[in-house]
């Protein structure tokens, strides 16, 4: 594939840069880019140089478009040799990014004294099946996402708004079909096979396999969505929320999805968006702890 050069835009977020690199990169084996996006505006990827030989680091993302296809239109094809901190830096207004939107992409790299430029296997970032930033949502809840409801259960995907270190949010689209759905959660764990119901109103004598971080029988809905709020059960960078939906449909059949799982190390709340009367959820990332 041809990698293209395009002018690197700056947006208006200050943070410490030196936090991300140190909490998102502890991990030596991470070798995947750690995307911020700003909804609608742009986005951030930032990438660990371990190699003193690295001189430049490249990404080639395509939205919402299959990679086995010919004819693909690369959305950002871009390449940078700026290091700071430890890490390759890229800013670009020229990606739009939506809830709902899939990032499919491949890396580049070039060493000192190799004249060919290594190409990474495509890879894929569905944060935004999940994650918005919570200081670039502006309408509870977001302008447009409550639409989006689908029949399959396989969609039952919350979208979570994060507040690090202070809470978070998830919405989830009212289908017609669905009567109440409810929420099981996981703070950096698995759930493991056979994990059944541990609130009160269990069965007596049943055996309590596991331990849930959160177990919400019924969300209210709000304007067409489920929400659910929650300031007990928070997460800092490098975190990550591992859930189930729950619930029944309006013909009494139950709801489950299967088990999934949501990185912070993915992504990321930006430290200032521009939200015309609200601006007091803005956050600043801090030095996370990994468990």
């Amino acid at each position: 594939m041809l990698l293209k050069s395009f002018l690197l835009v700056s947006l208006c977020a200050t943070y410490s840069f030196a936090g991300i690199c140190q909490d998102v990169f502890k991990d030596p084996s991470e070798d995947r880019p750690f995307f911020k996006v700003l909804e609608s505006q742009g986005v951030e990827i930032y990438y660990p140089k371990r190699d003193p030989k690295q001189d430049m680091f490249g990404i080639e993302i395509y939205k919402n478009q299959d990679l086995r296809k010919k004819d693909l239109n690369c959305d950002l094809c871009v390449n940078t040799t700026h290091v700071e901190y430890g890490c390759f830096k890229i800013k670009s207004t020229m990606l739009s990014v939506a809830p709902r939107d899939v990032l499919k992409y491949v890396t580049l790299a070039s060493f000192t004294g190799k004249p060919e430029i290594t190409v990474s296997p495509a890879k894929k970032a569905e944060f935004t099946d999940y994650v918005i930033p919570a200081s670039c949502v502006c309408t509870d809840p977001p302008a447009g996402y409550c639409d989006k409801a689908s029949n399959k259960i396989t969609d039952y995907r919350p979208l979570f708004k994060f507040h690090e270190s202070s809470g978070f949010v998830a919405y989830l689209p009212r289908a017609p079909s669905t009567a109440a759905v409810g929420l099981q959660a996981l703070k950096n764990a698995n759930f493991r096979p056979g994990i059944s119901s541990t609130s009160a109103s269990a069965a007596a004598g049943e055996q309590q396999k596991q331990k849930l971080d959160l177990n919400v029988d019924s969300i209210a809905e709000r304007n067409g969505c489920f929400v659910y709020e929650s300031s007990t059960l928070r997460f800092a960078l490098g975190d990550h929320i591992n859930f189930v939906v729950t619930g029944k449909k309006t013909g009494g059949e139950k709801i489950r999805t299967d088990p999934r799982k949501v990185h912070l190390r993915d992504y990321f709340i930006p430290s200032t968006c521009s939200c015309p009367a609200n601006e007091s959820n803005l956050v600043k990332p801090q030095k996370s702890t990994r468990h």
